[in-house]
């Protein structure tokens, strides 16, 4: 099995307080809503979300992403993210919240995935640029959507 990472990191304000950006981008359901390219998902509770990622195929190789996250707040500040249980997809990563002042927030996203894949050394070569651009793409859209989604 080959193994695949991408990251993404993103410094960002909204036009809310803190205490609101927190609620929004802390909320493992809201997560989930905007999470995108899903089958489905399943709050199990605690801060934990299970998904089953939508199939994707690229170069004849279709992908099956499962995974379960489990989320929170490690401080006041600082909410994070990571993988538990078995699966295929890795997820890690922290939002930091901070007062940018006017009712702002400025929201520091930092996150890496993995995924696993059954696929041969040379063709892992062919997609290894592929799949991190495409975890990098899924993020930034995801951030996307959590902003407009805020409000709602």
């Amino acid at each position: 099995m080959a193994r695949f990472a991408g990251e993404y990191e993103e410094t960002f304000t909204v036009d809310v307080e803190p205490e609101v950006a927190k609620k929004h981008f802390g909320n493992p359901e809201q997560i989930a809503k905007n999470h995108g390219d899903l089958q489905r998902w399943e709050d199990q509770g605690d801060g934990k979300i299970h998904y089953v990622l939508q199939p994707k195929s690229e170069k004849g190789v279709t992908f099956n992403g499962v995974y379960t996250a489990q989320y929170g707040f490690a401080s006041d500040d600082l909410f994070e993210w990571k993988t538990i249980g078995s699966g295929n997809v890795w997820s890690s990563g922290t939002i930091r919240f901070s007062d940018a002042g006017s009712g702002r927030s400025r929201l520091h996203y930092k996150a890496r995935m993995e995924c696993e894949m059954q696929v041969n050394r040379l063709l892992a070569k062919m997609i290894k640029g592929i799949v991190s651009r495409e975890i990098s793409k899924g993020s930034k859209a995801f951030l996307d959507r959590m902003r407009g989604s805020m409000g709602r």
